[in-house]
C-alpha cells in the first residue's frame, strides 16, 4: 500500500504521519489528518459522509458538524476554497472527494528527507533498583527540552499528566505520538552514582539504531545528556549536529532540587505549583546562576499570579526571575514565554505580548509550550482563528499532553465550536482522568449546550482541584441554575476565606444572585487589582451572556482591547 502522497507542493507521509510543504511540516489535528489521508486513498471517488464519520471517529456518534469543521481546517492547511475547490470537493448531501492530482509512491526506507519527530519516554527504574520519579521523568524532560530547540527536529515528550502503564511498551507510545523514532531507556541512583541505560528506535521497523550504557558520577549527569543528544543527532539528523545547545551544568544538588519542581509544576494544581516554588527555590540556593531554575521560579509565580492571588506580587517575581534567567542565558524558551504571558496578563500591554510571543516562536517553532500559550492568549484577545490554528500546531508536536488538549478544548468553546470542545475535553480524560482543566472546559461546553446538570458536576469536579476561579465559577453556576442557597454558601465561603479570593470571583456570583450593584463594584476592583481574568467579561461566551443588559461591557472600554480578528 503506498504511504506517500503528492499533491500540488505537498506530501503526505502516513507512516510518518506527517504532512509537508517544500520540506516544511504543516500541523495537523489526528482527525484532520486520518481525513485527508483518507480522501487521498480513495481520490477516484466520493467517500460518503458516513464512510469518513465511521473511519475517521471509529464508529462514535458525531454531529456532520464535526466532520464539516474537520473539512474545513483541512482547507485552511491547504490553502483551499469551498467556492474554487482545487484539492476538497464537496458533493451536497452525499460527501466529500478529493480532485486533486495525486502521485501515491511506497515511502523510501532510507532516512526521512522533511521534519523528523522524536519520541522522548520517560526512563524507568532498572530492575531491581528504587524508583526516583523526579530522576527519571526529570532526564526525559531535560532531553526533551534541549532537543525541541531544534529546528529540523519535532520532539515530543510524553507527558507525566498520563497514567504510568502508557508507557510500558516504547514501541507502541510512539506510534501513539506519531513519532518516527523514540528515544527510552533506565536510571538508577546509589547516593552519587547513576547509571543511565538509553536506547534509540525506529517506530518504522522496530529496529534499535543505538544503545548504551553510562556508569557515571550524579555530578557527570551533564556529560552524558550531551553524549546522548549527539548521538540522537548523528543517527537521525547529523545536519544538525552543530546546533545541538550545551546542557547548562550547575551542581547535583541544585540539578536534583530543579528535576523534582519540573515534576510538581507539570501537574498544574495550586498546590503543586507551590511545591515547585520551593524547590526552585532549593536549586537556586545550591547554585544561585542556574538559568533553568530561575525560569522554572518565574513559571511558578505566573501561574500563581493567574489565580489573581496577589498578582501584583507574583507577576512582577516573574517578571524579574524571568529576566534574571535571560541574562545569564539569553535563548531560554521557558523565560521568553513568561515574559509574554506576563505582558498580557498583568501590564495588559496586548502589542508587547504578541510581539514577545511572536518573537518566541520564530526562533522555536516546534515548542508546544509556546504555541498553547499563544493561543490561550489569543482566546482571551478574541482572535477565533489563530488561537485554534496554535493549539493546533501545539497538538502536533504534542498530541498526548493534557494541558494542551484541555487548551485545545478551551480554543474551541470560546470560537463557536462547542462540539469540539466536549470532544477534546472527553478525550483528555480518557488520557488522563481528575485532569481538572479538562473538567472545567467540558462542564463549560455542556452548560453552553443546556446540559446544566451535567456541566455543574464536571464544575464540581475541576473545583476540586482548590483553584479559587473554579470554586467561583462553580457559585456562578448554582446561582444561575437557581440553586441559591448553594451559591450564597460559597459567597461566604470565599468572603470568610484566610487568602482572600480575587475580586474577580465575586463578579459572577453577584450576577447570578442579582446583586448588580456588588458585581459593578467587583468587576472596579479587578480592574484596579490588574486580575487578568477580568477579561473573561470580552471573551467567554456564557459569561458575555450572563453580562448582557448591563453596564459591565461597558468598563472594559478603557482596557483598549483590540478588535476581533482572525
Amino acid at each position: 500500500m503506498s504511504s506517500l502522497f503528492q499533491f500540488g507542493p505537498f506530501t503526505l507521509d502516513s507512516r510518518a504521519r506527517r504532512l509537508s510543504r517544500a520540506g516544511t511540516t504543516i500541523p495537523l489535528q489526528p482527525r484532520v489528518f486520518d481525513t485527508l489521508h483518507l480522501l487521498l486513498r480513495n481520490n477516484d471517488r466520493v467517500v460518503g459522509k458516513e464512510e469518513l464519520l465511521d473511519t475517521v471517529w471509529k464508529g462514535r456518534v458525531v454531529t456532520d458538524n464535526a466532520l464539516a469543521r474537520v473539512i474545513s481546517a483541512l482547507r485552511r492547511a491547504l490553502e483551499d476554497s469551498p467556492r474554487e475547490s482545487r484539492y476538497i470537493r464537496a458533493i451536497p448531501r452525499v460527501g466529500y472527494r478529493f480532485v486533486g492530482d495525486v502521485t501515491a509512491t511506497e515511502a523510501a526506507t532510507g532516512e526521512p528527507a522533511s521534519l523528523t519527530a522524536l519520541a522522548v519516554l520517560p526512563f524507568t527504574p532498572l530492575q531491581g533498583g528504587g524508583a526516583d520519579q523526579a530522576l527519571e521523568y526529570g532526564l526525559a524532560d531535560t532531553l526533551s527540552s534541549r532537543l525541541s530547540n531544534l529546528r529540523g527536529l519535532v520532539v515530543r515528550p510524553f507527558n507525566h499528566g498520563l497514567p504510568a502503564e502508557a508507557a510500558v511498551s516504547p514501541m507502541d507510545t510512539g506510534r501513539r505520538l506519531g513519532a518516527d523514532y523514540c528515544l527510552c531507556g533506565s536510571v538508577q541512583r546509589s547516593r552519587d552514582q547513576i547509571r543511565v541505560t538509553a536506547t534509540l528506535m525506529a517506530i518504522r521497523d522496530g529496529s534499535s539504531l543505538w544503545s548504551a550504557s553510562f556508569d557515571q558520577r550524579l555530578a557527570d549527569i551533564f556529560e552524558v545528556q550531551d553524549a546522548i543528544c549527539e548521538r540522537i543527532l548523528r543517527e537521525i539528523a547529523p545536519r544538525l549536529r552543530k546546533r545541538i545547545p550545551h546542557a547548562a551544568e550547575t551542581n547535583v544538588e541544585a540539578y536534583r532540587a530543579f528535576l523534582e519542581g519540573r515534576l510538581f509544576l507539570g501537574r498544574h494544581t495550586p498546590g503543586d505549583t507551590r511545591l515547585a516554588l520551593e524547590r526552585f527555590e532549593a536549586a537556586l540556593d545550591a547554585d544561585p546562576a542556574y538559568a533553568p531554575a530561575w525560569a522554572g521560579i518565574a513559571d511558578c509565580h505566573d501561574s500563581l499570579g493567574t489565580l489573581g492571588e496577589d498578582p501584583q506580587t507574583h507577576f512582577e517575581a516573574a517578571r524579574r526571575a524571568a529576566a534574571r534567567a535571560l541574562a545569564l542565558d539569553p535563548d531560554l524558551p521557558e523565560a521568553l514565554c513568561v515574559l509574554a504571558k506576563v505582558a498580557w496578563q498583568y501590564e495588559w500591554d496586548w502589542a508587547k505580548a504578541e510581539r514577545l510571543f511572536e518573537q518566541a516562536l520564530q526562533s522555536y517553532p516546534n515548542r508546544a509550550d509556546l504555541h498553547i500559550a499563544y493561543s490561550d492568549f489569543c482566546c482571551y484577545m478574541r482572535y477565533g482563528d489563530r488561537a485554534i490554528e496554535h493549539a493546533e500546531k501545539a497538538m502536533a508536536v504534542d498530541p498526548v499532553s493534557p494541558w494542551v488538549s484541555s487548551l485545545m478544548a478551551q480554543a474551541c468553546y470560546m470560537h463557536d465550536r462547542n462540539e469540539e470542545a466536549i470532544e477534546h475535553a472527553r478525550r483528555t480524560l480518557e488520557l488522563a482522568p481528575g485532569f481538572p482543566f479538562a473538567h472545567f472546559f467540558h462542564g463549560m461546553a455542556l452548560m453552553r449546550r443546556g446540559e446544566a446538570d451535567a456541566a455543574i458536576e464536571e464544575i464540581e469536579r475541576a473545583a476540586a482541584s482548590g483553584r479559587g476561579d473554579f470554586f467561583a465559577v462553580l457559585g456562578n453556576w448554582y446561582a444561575l441554575t437557581g440553586r441559591r442557597a448553594e451559591a450564597e454558601q460559597i459567597l461566604a465561603a470565599m468572603q470568610a476565606a484566610e487568602t482572600p479570593a480575587p475580586p474577580i470571583a465575586f463578579v459572577g456570583l453577584h450576577l447570578g444572585l442579582g446583586n448588580l450593584d456588588e458585581a459593578r463594584e467587583a468587576f472596579r476592583r479587578s480592574i484596579d487589582a490588574h486580575d487578568w481574568h477580568i477579561l473573561i467579561l470580552h471573551a467567554d461566551p456564557l459569561m458575555i451572556e450572563a453580562a448582557r443588559g448591563t453596564d459591565l461591557p461597558e468598563l472594559l472600554e478603557p482596557l483598549n482591547l483590540p478588535e476581533d480578528r482572525a
